[in-house]
């Protein structure tokens, strides 16, 4: 396997953990957004954490795809 094989692999494993870090403050966010009657705010933070579960998703099937 070559170096940039190697480093993809890694970044897509990186990018995915990396995400879900990111949809945990979403999470909280939201859930302070919901608790100050910020609703739009809440929904478009809802609407945020969909998307970053796809990408995730995505990035773990391109990181299966290479194994």
């Amino acid at each position: 396997m070559n170096k940039n094989i190697k480093k993809l692999e890694k970044l897509l494993e990186h990018w995915a953990e990396h995400n879900d870090s990111h949809r945990e403050s979403f999470e909280k966010w939201k859930d302070i957004a919901e608790q100050e009657n910020l609703n739009t705010v809440a929904e478009y933070l809802e609407k945020a954490i969909e998307m970053i579960d796809k990408s995730s998703d995505y990035l773990r099937k391109a990181h299966d795809e290479m194994s």
